[in-house]
């Protein structure tokens, strides 16, 4: 092993140590990406590399969410490098969704938001779901359905009822995110929440919560009473005596 190869061996071990040590919470952003890249540039300063990654992208996050052919032509890259960085987002992704089925039941704003951060870790395009719920909290199933911004014609009611009757639950959480965004609801997020409110009621069902997810912020119907104020809006409208509700999940309000 020559001099530079012995160089770059003893602060790959350092950085290891380290590592094992303290993990990498005060790592900054090149110098995780600096340890990452020792994994797959052997015998190779990545700490250059690194810099340069961020310098081009802006953030740890922003390397991993580029195409492989931007990250590629970085200076010290090539395909194999590169690709193993755009892989570790789906990696990460697959972690927190096998995390998340270790989860059976959801009983308040807070275990939501949790589950659906899990659940939108790494996506890059805006997704919904639906939690199916039984009056006990424990999770029936959960289901993608749409991909895209909310709307009347990707969120079908007709395919939230069908999965619900297939699930054989009267309670659901919508959930859904906005990746480059903010934790707030457009005009159509309101509307298809109300008109969902508004169907499920007919049946005695229940919209348990719509959640936003937006990184660490989320956006919950149920904790801003929106759940309430269409569920009144609903019954004063049409009037729900008639109507006998099905069996209701306990759902508290977590912190906001």
């Amino acid at each position: 092993m020559d001099e530079q190869k012995h160089l770059h061996y003893g602060h790959r071990a350092r950085l290891r140590e380290r590592v094992k040590k303290e993990g990498i919470e005060n790592f900054q952003d090149y110098q995780v990406l600096e340890y990452v890249l020792s994994f797959v540039l052997p015998y190779k300063d990545t700490n250059p590399t690194a810099h340069m990654l961020i310098n081009k992208f802006g953030s740890f996050d922003k390397v991993l969410e580029a195409n492989i052919e931007d990250i590629a032509s970085v200076k010290g890259m090539g395909e194999v490098s590169a690709s193993f960085l755009a892989t570790l987002r789906l990696i990460f992704s697959f972690y927190q969704k096998q995390k998340n089925n270790c989860i059976d039941f959801i009983s308040n704003t807070q275990e939501t938001f949790d589950y659906a951060k899990n659940l939108f870790a790494g996506k890059r395009k805006e997704e919904i779901y639906v939690i199916s719920l039984l009056a006990s909290n424990k999770i029936a199933g959960v289901d993608k359905i749409a991909e895209g911004t909310i709307n009347q014609a990707n969120c079908s009611i007709r395919a939230i009822t069908d999965i619900m009757a297939s699930r054989k639950v009267a309670n659901i959480i919508l959930l859904h995110n906005h990746p480059e965004g903010v934790a707030q609801p457009s005009g159509e997020d309101d509307k298809i929440t109300k008109a969902l409110v508004y169907a499920l009621a007919i049946s005695g069902s229940h919209l348990t919560d719509h959640m936003i997810i937006a990184g660490d912020e989320f956006y919950s119907y149920k904790m801003k009473n929106k759940i309430v104020e269409y569920s009144n809006e609903v019954s004063n409208i049409i009037g729900l005596s008639h109507v006998k509700s099905k069996p209701e999940a306990r759902y508290d309000i977590g912190q906001e």
